[in-house]
């Protein structure tokens, strides 16, 4: 039987189906390749000389831009020195508080992408709230907001239908990149504002990090050990853990609960002081149907190619409705689960409720409501496990629903900035505060908004009736 034919028709379609792929595939090269001059995105410039910068600044905030391999590498290891350098000098000269991003799965760092627009809008949102809050009291001086946006390439094919299958070849990238010199990157942006502090001992710096989707994971992956480090060492300053800068948020989270298993066993040995501030803040919302089941369907493939699994012995883990009784950790369900869906770990339940001009906030542990954190999605873990948690415990799993996000990447919508913003906002309070707390004899520190769900729920509130009267106009 003659098969040239079929054979040169499998094998056109073979190259056909090569270049849709090869063409369609995103560049494995940093987006930003200048330095930038002093002011070059000021007054709405929109020339190269802004938008090719690896550093911009803009009139009420700055953007710089650190970009990585698939591997985990900078790609220009001068840009990484000239980045930390300016924002080593303006730390200096007018302390800074620094806002690092980074970004998730089919986004990259290209100044068209959608979350490299949105993290600008955030940061002019924010800059402009910074700016009144120093503005009511000369005495705190000046803060120069500071995005620092890190960039992978989460994206790797522009093919639409098609870079949905990436998820799990993306997932990999983001293990190397977290692995690689993004750990090394924000050690240093901690480090120059630890030593600015030491140097004049005002403690006006801030460094939030905040991850979305694989980003989350890429900072879970760099900080699970200096995290673990930090709650194990708590007892050498009265039971206080030191946090990483000044907190860490990630935001639906693609990496399973396994690789927290550490730090957060380390955390619920032992309580804590009452002014401990916040290490870790993680919210997922039930919408997420990529952690919810994506996730788990590849992970529960690759891992009965690759692993054998246990159930361990865990004094600590309970059913909420019989506390007695201790339950195994399955490790098949820490490593199908992403961290942030993980049931035992979860702490508050987020909602918003109510339309138009009648918006409100809940914010409740999940004692006060269980059922908001049972198990979700594709998972054998059921019923309403928990973990004994010590006082003032400070990480924080947060699970919300489609009031708040409605799907994976809805995490720029006013309900979702409304809240990081009250987050991030009160974390610049809480070290002003501190400023006077040196000066003032009998003054304490603040402690943190998620401590005090009314303020959390009011400031909120508001938050996200401005944001979305912005958004309407």
């Amino acid at each position: 039987m003659d098969t040239s034919g079929s054979s040169a028709s499998f094998l056109a379609l073979t190259i056909i189906g090569a270049s849709v792929l090869l063409g369609g595939c995103a560049q494995n090269a940093p987006y930003h390749t200048i330095a930038g001059a002093l002011g070059n995105c000021r007054g709405q410039k929109v020339d190269e000389g802004c938008t090719q910068a690896y550093y911009q600044e803009h009139d009420n905030y700055d953007l710089a831009f650190v970009e990585f391999s698939d591997r985990g590498n900078a790609f220009n290891d001068q840009s990484v020195r000239n980045v930390l350098d300016r924002i080593r000098e303006k730390a200096s000269q007018e302390g800074v508080v620094v806002v690092t991003f980074v970004h998730g799965w089919k986004h990259n760092a290209s100044e068209t992408d959608d979350n490299v627009k949105s993290f600008n809008e955030t940061l002019q949102a924010l800059g402009d709230e910074l700016k009144k809050e120093l503005g009511k009291d000369p005495a705190l001086g000046r803060r120069r907001l500071i995005g620092v946006y890190v960039g992978w390439r989460g994206a790797s094919l522009d093919a639409p239908l098609l870079d949905q299958t990436t998820f799990w070849d993306r997932k990999a990238a983001a293990e190397e990149v977290g692995k690689g010199g993004v750990t090394s990157l924000l050690l240093e942006l901690n480090q120059i504002l630890e030593i600015n502090e030491n140097r004049d001992n005002s403690n006006k710096d801030v460094l939030v990090i905040v991850g979305h989707s694989f980003g989350g994971a890429i900072v879970v992956s760099a900080l699970n050990e200096v995290l673990t480090d930090r709650v194990v060492k708590r007892t050498k300053k009265r039971s206080y853990a030191r946090p990483f800068g000044d907190g860490v948020i990630i935001i639906n989270p693609a990496i399973e609960a396994t690789q927290a298993l550490p730090f957060v066993e380390a955390a619920i040995q032992d309580g804590y002081q009452q002014d401990q501030r916040p290490l870790f803040v993680s919210l997922s919302s039930d919408a997420d149907w990529a952690t919810h089941y994506m996730f788990p369907m590849g992970e529960t493939v690759g891992l009965l190619l690759t692993w054998r699994q246990a159930d361990l012995k865990r004094g600590y883990l309970h059913d909420r409705r019989h506390p007695t009784e201790a339950l195994p950790l399955r490790e098949e369900n820490l490593d199908t689960t992403t961290v942030g869906n993980f049931a035992p770990f979860l702490t508050h339940r987020l909602t918003k409720r109510g339309q138009d001009g009648e918006v409100d906030f809940s914010f409740q542990t999940c004692s006060a409501d269980p059922k908001g954190c049972e198990p979700k999605g594709l998972t054998t873990l059921s019923g309403q496990p928990m973990i004994d948690l010590p006082p003032n415990y400070p990480l924080y799993f947060i699970k919300t629903d489609a009031t708040v996000m409605t799907e994976h990447n809805d995490i720029f919508n006013p309900a979702v900035r409304a809240f990081v913003f009250t987050v991030i906002d009160d974390v610049v309070r809480g070290k002003l505060a501190s400023i006077k707390a040196r000066s003032e004899p009998g003054s304490s520190p603040m402690p943190s908004i998620l401590t005090r769900p009314d303020d959390l729920v009011r400031q909120t509130r508001e938050r996200y009736a401005e944001m979305s009267k912005d958004t309407q106009d």
